[in-house]
């Protein structure tokens, strides 16, 4: 059965065909080269276990079923982030989907000094040159489309250009594979996304917070993995309440992706500073 991914992995191939007609990789690299160091990622959003947990707050206008906003103002947003204690932004840049562009991560760059997750559909080192261009910090790399020899190159590229990768699992089966390259940042969605058809309306949203705490009970080699120094774990999709960041922190999480329930808030700033406050009457109840 041919995934959502699957379809995505083509329609990526097709758009960096098209772009590389407009700019070569050559001269996106000499681009990248010429910059200086971006923001630390990893440094910002690890926590001590007395520290709640960081927030990355995503800039997205729409999700497969859904539209967040009608029309997306990423400088509003992202101010609205900012103020409610947001530690980093992650920039959407699929148009398809998800309405966004590099555009947009250009434009979320010159706004904040936030780190930025560049959340693309990565396959090639040219969309990890483009985002480095426009101001990530990071780039994700989902381990559906990369085998383990793969991911290693991939994670070797991300580094050379001077981003930090950070290594997407959504099926529990991609898990070990993924520890075996020893990540220095590791996400785990709560969405089962390598495993939604071709056609993802209907059951794009479906996942449950308590995913990646499951995941942590059931595998000895991802709580190992953890216990080294530095190692970042993030929880993404189906953060929709205080409660469910509750239930983050029964597990050393470092950083929870709040996605759309961010964008529709009626009031984002305050809805992000609520589930810092949740997360810091946890740790003192």
């Amino acid at each position: 059965m041919r995934t959502f991914l699957d379809k995505l992995h083509d329609i990526k191939l097709k758009e960096v065909d098209q772009r590389r007609k407009i700019i070569s990789e050559n001269n996106l690299r000499s681009q990248a080269e010429a910059l200086g160091n971006a923001t630390d990622f990893r440094t910002a959003l690890l926590r001590a276990p007395d520290e709640p947990i960081s927030l990355i707050a995503e800039v997205k206008s729409k999700a497969p079923g859904r539209k967040n906003v009608e029309n997306l103002d990423p400088e509003a947003v992202v101010r609205d982030y900012e103020s409610g204690g947001a530690k980093a932004i992650s920039v959407l840049t699929d148009n398809n989907w998800f309405g966004g562009s590099l555009e947009t991560l250009e434009i979320v760059r010159e706004t904040t000094i936030l780190p930025l997750l560049h959340k693309e559909f990565i396959i090639t080192p040219y969309q990890l040159l483009e985002g480095r261009v426009r101001g990530a910090s990071a780039a994700l790399i989902l381990a559906y489309y990369f085998q383990q020899a793969e991911l290693c190159e991939i994670i070797n590229e991300v580094k050379t250009i001077g981003l930090e990768a950070v290594i997407e699992c959504s099926l529990e089966n991609e898990l070990s594979r993924v520890l075996e390259v020893n990540p220095d940042i590791l996400m785990i969605n709560n969405r089962a996304i390598a495993a939604i058809p071709e056609e993802p309306i209907k059951t794009y949203n479906l996942g449950s917070v308590d995913v990646i705490s499951s995941w942590w009970e059931r595998n000895p080699e991802l709580r190992s993995w953890k216990k080294q120094p530095g190692k970042l774990l993030i929880s993404a999709s189906c953060v929709n309440s205080p409660k469910d960041i509750q239930s983050l922190l029964k597990i050393p999480c470092d950083a929870a992706l709040i996605g759309n329930a961010a964008m529709v808030a009626p009031d984002r700033s305050a809805f992000i500073r609520s589930l810092s406050i949740t997360a810091k009457e946890y740790l003192n109840s």
